[in-house]
């Protein structure tokens, strides 16, 4: 009975490429094969790349231009209505400013008032 290797390289013929080493030159260096540079160029390289913001930005005011002089079908009634429903919309957004601009400077205000009220009284503090 024989007995087979598990290895199943092992009956195969070596490769005289493999021997050799690879491409070498007869005088035992090897050499690089000519290649040439790719095509391919960074963005940042090529001039009028594809820049995805700028596309983004232009698509975007491309579309509000349209929409600011197209009046979609609708009758003059709904964009009178619209505009008094943006400008009720400013108008609440400016008095959410307003009352958090005004809860920021609560504590600066009451701040200076106690030092005015110190000043007036001569600055004496008493301590216990």
């Amino acid at each position: 009975m024989t007995s087979r290797s598990s290895n199943p390289n092992a009956n195969r013929e070596p490769d005289p490429r493999q021997e050799a080493g690879g491409p070498e030159t007869a005088a035992g260096s090897q050499e690089t094969p000519p290649y040439e540079p790719p095509p391919r160029r960074p963005a940042s390289q090529r001039e009028n790349a594809f820049n995805l913001l700028a596309w983004l930005a232009e698509g975007a005011t491309g579309v509000l231009e349209e929409l600011r002089h197209n009046d979609l079908g609708l009758s003059e009634e709904f964009w009178v209505h619209a505009y008094a429903a943006r400008r009720e919309a400013l108008l609440a957004a400016r008095a959410l400013i307003d009352s958090l601009l005004e809860k920021t400077e609560k504590p600066v205000r009451q701040a200076q008032e106690r030092a005015e009220r110190r000043r007036r009284r001569g600055d004496i503090r008493i301590d216990f």
